[in-house]
């Protein structure tokens, strides 16, 4: 049987409840057709059940690829799901998709709408295929993600502390309370700390790289750098630093047409966890005038006329990639080769 289609893509729309799917496919002749849609129950019967419903509509031996958005933790279990069983399957944010769907004229927000148009997204984009994160790494991912959250919380609290005890009503009460919760959390904080590192030396190949890239590395301590490889599974899906600069927002937004020139600036489109953890980083090397970091700051402070903050970010940046770039040569950072440079 000579084929009609090209390439099969299945949108799939995740809630908490149910899911909606949309299959899609490029004919051969050119254009986008819808196949079918259809809602099912976002567990693992309604998995089963989709599979089956799709093999009713591909009946060729042509490709068939699956596009999820992430949706906080629901679209996870038919993630794994469909991995397990060998599909080929892509994971993107939800804003790249929003973007999609307005470039291909998407005005309203539907479940329908969604589903088709990420249908034939997957069929006409070469996305990247989803894979794993190591059970390991994601363990260490999830412990410092509770341990940023347990800081914050801890903030908020000394914040509620302080403007208590400064109040013209103090109260002794709400000030003992207060001061024993933040105890509390400065004890979680640390315990989870120490987790995090005693996983990580659970592997001994990996503790053993680990130490080699930060031991000379002022500035990128053990818990910055286990939440950078936490929150990119080892760099081993990045090819190049651009592509992890743009997972990180670190890429360069620019605004400018014509003879106006905007401001540049950082898409802030990505892994916020890993610019938390740059922030503080950047603020360290600066302030122990670290090479080369502070010789980058100072200059780019000078050229932009005092102003720091573009500064900072422009060595959250250089110290990202940096590390990427030690832990791909697995090498140790050298002071004498910035210098010399």
């Amino acid at each position: 049987m000579t084929n009609k289609y090209l390439r099969y893509g299945v949108g799939l729309d995740t809630g908490k409840e149910l899911l909606h799917a949309c299959i899609g496919a490029i004919k051969k002749e050119g254009g986008f057709k819808i196949m079918a849609q259809k809602k099912f129950k976002n567990s693992l019967l309604g998995f089963d059940k989709l599979i089956s419903w799709l093999s009713k509509h591909v009946k060729e031996e042509v490709e068939v690829r699956f596009l999820l958005e992430v949706t906080g933790v629901y679209h996870e279990h038919l993630l794994y799901f469909l991995y397990k069983r060998g599909y080929k399957v892509s994971l993107e944010p939800g804003s790249r998709v929003k973007n999609y769907l307005k470039s291909i004229g998407h005005k309203s927000k539907t479940d329908k709408l969604d589903g088709k148009g990420m249908s034939q997204m997957v069929c006409e984009r070469s996305l990247s295929l989803w894979s794993p994160v190591s059970k390991f790494i994601l363990q260490i991912r999830g412990i410092l993600r509770h341990r940023k959250s347990l800081q914050k919380m801890k903030v908020k609290l000394e914040n509620q502390l302080h403007a208590q005890k400064h109040s013209h009503m103090k109260d002794a009460y709400v000030i003992k309370s207060l001061g024993k919760m933040i105890r509390q959390l400065i004890k979680q904080i640390n315990e989870s700390e120490s987790k995090a590192e005693m996983l990580a030396k659970k592997d001994e190949e990996f503790y053993t790289k680990l130490e080699l890239t930060i031991r000379e590395y002022k500035g990128m301590g053990l818990l910055t750098a286990l939440t950078i490889l936490s929150e990119t599974n080892g760099f081993s899906t990045f090819k190049n630093k651009k592509q992890l600069e743009s997972y990180a927002g670190y890429d360069i937004v620019e605004n400018s047409s014509g003879k106006y020139k905007g401001k540049t600036r950082i898409s802030k489109k990505g892994n916020s966890n890993i610019r938390s953890v740059l922030y503080m980083a950047a603020l360290s090397a600066v302030r122990a005038k670290s090479a080369p970091f502070y010789s980058l700051y100072t200059r780019l402070v000078a050229r932009n006329g005092g102003i720091k903050k573009k500064a900072n970010v422009a060595v959250q940046r250089k110290m990202l990639v940096l590390f990427y770039t030690l832990w791909k040569k697995n090498e140790a950072f050298n002071i004498n080769y910035h210098l010399a440079a």
